[in-house]
């Protein structure tokens, strides 16, 4: 891996915990000057901005003022994100907006603001955090698995429109991450009697996978190697087990995998 990269300038959003956080010390012990972001306060050894990605207003004047600072922005890095769980039919409209505009529209803020400085110095790389979730969709997660779908359609097409302007947009694929994230996830309050305890099993498998998975650490160092590549791949999955499943979807039948997937987390108990 390439280090002590000179005068590189990045952006990390959600950068308290998680990805985010060993992203931005990460980038920090190779020399890159780093602007963490999160919508809550926290004390850092890199520099902080208090930004709340669905707020555009906030958005604008923190990259004018990074911009105006260093006179570059070079790497985004889009980690900001969050997790619903329960049955489709019993959640509710205000929490399936509010993880698009979170997890999709937070990403789609971030790049717009960023792209306008990336084009002056004809240089920029973005990593969108996707997931192993986005090509596998998890019953009973599926509004999470829909927004990481989402952006990994969203930045291919964004790396095409900005090519020719020498910035590269890319995505990153983590499978299971041991995280704050698992006890954040907003689960429904109440999910209909007909689901019996599919819904609580499903969250439940989900859950322990993610106690036992990689460490954040294991995905920085795979969103660091991808911000230093010329030419990165378009879609990068983190960790050999994840790296095989996604494979196999793409040779096996559709039918045969959501088969598979729903014997793991959506088989009714008997």
């Amino acid at each position: 891996m390439k280090k002590n990269v000179k005068k590189r300038v990045a952006v990390i959003t959600g950068a308290s915990s998680g990805i985010g956080l060993a992203t931005a010390k990460m980038l920090k012990s190779h020399g890159v000057v780093v602007y963490g972001m999160a919508y809550n306060d926290f004390e850092a050894e890199f520099n902080y901005i208090k930004c709340d990605v669905t707020n555009v207003e906030q958005i604008e004047s923190s990259m004018k003022e990074i911009f105006e600072k260093e006179g570059r922005i070079d790497y985004l890095v889009n980690c900001a994100g969050m997790g619903i769980s329960g049955s489709v039919e019993n959640s509710p409209n205000e929490k399936i907006k509010k993880i698009y505009d979170v997890n999709f529209f937070g990403t789609v803020n971030m790049c717009k603001a960023v792209l306008p400085y990336m084009r002056k110095n004809s240089f920029g790389h973005i990593v969108n955090i996707s997931s192993v979730a986005g090509e596998l969709p998890i019953p009973f997660q599926t509004f999470y698995s829909a927004t990481k779908a989402s952006i990994e359609s969203f930045t291919a097409g964004l790396s095409m429109e900005v090519k020719p302007f020498g910035i590269k947009a890319v995505c990153v694929l983590p499978g299971d991450t041991k995280t704050g994230f698992t006890n954040a996830r907003e689960k429904n309050e109440v999910d209909d009697a007909s689901y019996g305890k599919r819904v609580s099993n499903s969250v439940g498998q989900m859950e322990h996978d993610e106690e036992h998975g990689m460490t954040p650490d294991s995905v920085a160092k795979v969103i660091c190697k991808v911000l230093y590549k010329k030419n990165p791949k378009p879609i990068n999955v983190v960790g050999f087990k994840y790296k095989f499943f996604i494979f196999l979807t793409h040779i096996l039948p559709k039918k045969f995998v959501y088969k598979v997937l729903y014997d793991m987390y959506a088989k009714k108990n008997k």
